[in-house]
């Protein structure tokens, strides 16, 4: 009896030990889970616009992982944070909606403390229009938009959207998803400003959007798989994008038609709700170092705003001072149009819907 006493004794007391120690692994792993999404850093941002290379090296030197989400285009996500986002900590919008993000308090003024690498960035990109004295935003990188397409199939020399949508190109042709950019495109090749607001003009662009759209397979703001893939030969692309597609496949050719082109700037910003804003500090800082920028640079093919890069061994196109041999005549930079935006947005809807 008294031993079976002690054997059921000894079996509590190894149950209770062993459920003791559960709960402490339990306790422990979740203090380690804790641990690590205290060290997260959420970016968002278009696919594919940071290497993953950098992404590694940031987390290995700082020991904190990045959750990469894309958007498709500045739209969403203006979209997204206004209706009430709150998980990001570094975003990377265009320089046209960043006057919308300001004014609707959506990202926070940077600290330039926390900066140490900003004078890295050539004065030629700084105190824009749409952020003067740069108060929240950093330049990341610059370029145009024009149209890529595919010598292999496309035989004529193409210099005009004209061209492009006679009609014996129906079902090979690309457009941004991005409503500026193509409504934008309408716009020019009529003779119009892209930044027009006038209800008339946008109505002369809507028709013709309406007429090409039929011509169009996809919308698409990252084209390059369909274009190298040959199920699309021609394609409204960014200057980067259209620079890592002729690495890959030298048939294709980037063009600015000759009824204009857009020229743009894209920013690091921090979202005023990021619950780890020193960290999104350090990871802005991170990118402003010229080791990190040289392999951005390298592997992307944007034109970059780092003033270190002029001495680095890189294509002229890729240098900030590059801007300055442009003709800018064939240009035009997007702006912030505030409430008329709905005027555009009410189009894109509509025919996009159709």
């Amino acid at each position: 009896m008294k031993l079976k006493k002690i054997i059921t004794f000894l079996v509590l007391f190894l149950a209770i030990g062993f459920w003791g120690y559960l709960k402490f692994k339990l306790a422990q792993k979740q203090a380690e889970v804790e641990g690590e999404d205290k060290c997260i850093l959420y970016l968002y941002s278009y696919s594919n616009y940071i290497p993953e290379s950098v992404l590694k090296k940031f987390e290995d030197e700082t020991n904190c992982f990045v959750q990469y989400d894309s958007f498709s285009g500045n739209e969403e996500l203006l979209a997204k944070l206004q209706a009430g986002a709150t998980g990001y900590d570094v975003i990377i919008p265009s320089d046209y909606i960043v006057n919308a993000l300001v004014s609707s308090q959506l990202i926070m003024p940077l600290n330039k403390d926390l900066l140490t690498n900003i004078n890295n960035i050539s004065p030629m990109f700084l105190n824009a229009s749409y952020d003067p004295e740069n108060a929240y935003t950093i330049p990341y990188k610059w370029g145009t938009a024009g149209f890529i397409y595919n010598t292999k199939f496309v035989k004529e020399e193409l210099n005009s959207w004209g061209q492009v949508f006679l009609g014996k190109y129906k079902g090979r042709i690309s457009m941004l998803d991005e409503p500026r950019e193509v409504i934008g495109n309408q716009l020019q090749f009529l003779g119009y400003s892209i930044n027009s607001i006038s209800m008339s003009e946008l109505k002369k662009a809507k028709e013709l959007f309406k007429e090409r759209k039929n011509l169009v397979k996809l919308f698409s703001s990252d084209p390059k798989q369909a274009l190298l893939l040959g199920e699309v030969w021609i394609s409204q692309v960014y200057s980067g994008d259209a620079a890592q597609i002729i690495r890959d496949n030298s048939n294709y050719k980037y063009v600015i038609p000759k009824e204009g082109g857009v020229i743009w700037v894209d920013t690091l910003a921090v979202p005023i709700h990021s619950k780890r804003k020193e960290l999104a500090h350090k990871f802005i800082d991170f990118i402003l170092r010229d080791d990190v920028e040289e392999i951005i640079v390298k592997e992307l093919l944007y034109g970059s705003p780092n003033i270190a890069m002029e001495s680095k061994d890189l294509d002229e196109t890729l240098k900030p001072s590059y801007i300055k041999k442009i003709d800018l005549r064939k240009y035009e930079y997007m702006k912030d149009l505030g409430v008329d935006s709905q005027k555009w947005d009410q189009i894109w809807t509509e025919v996009k819907s159709q």
